[in-house]
């Protein structure tokens, strides 16, 4: 399992509204905190019933806006990949960038029988 800590700052609080603006980025993030969008989040929203409900109630809106913040982050050039593994031979591979999938999502290639 991959550690990936949210991190989260609270830059107003609007009680009236019943709301607060946050700013959040994972802790790993390649630019600070407060070089990120900043997002409202309803007290709606959220758990109030004990620190704990309030964080799970957190990590659930959070995680959403971390995913799409880490799928928008810009490939460096030196690693874009066009390869992908089509043998098992290491030579066909040497000073390439290649690439390979992330997760369980992925379409199924081959099944050898």
């Amino acid at each position: 399992m991959i550690e990936i800590n949210i991190i989260f700052k609270i830059i107003e609080n609007c009680p009236e509204q019943e709301l607060f603006v946050v700013k959040c980025c994972r802790q790993n993030s390649p630019k600070p905190i407060d070089e990120h969008d900043k997002m409202a989040i309803s007290y709606c929203n959220l758990d109030f019933s004990s620190t704990y409900n309030f964080e799970e109630s957190l990590r659930s809106i959070l995680c959403n806006e971390i995913i799409s913040n880490f799928e928008s982050e810009p490939v460096l050039e030196e690693n874009k990949s066009t390869e992908e593994i089509k043998s098992i031979n290491v030579d066909d591979l040497l000073d390439k960038v290649v690439s390979i999938p992330f997760g369980f999502q992925n379409d199924l290639k081959e099944v050898e029988l």
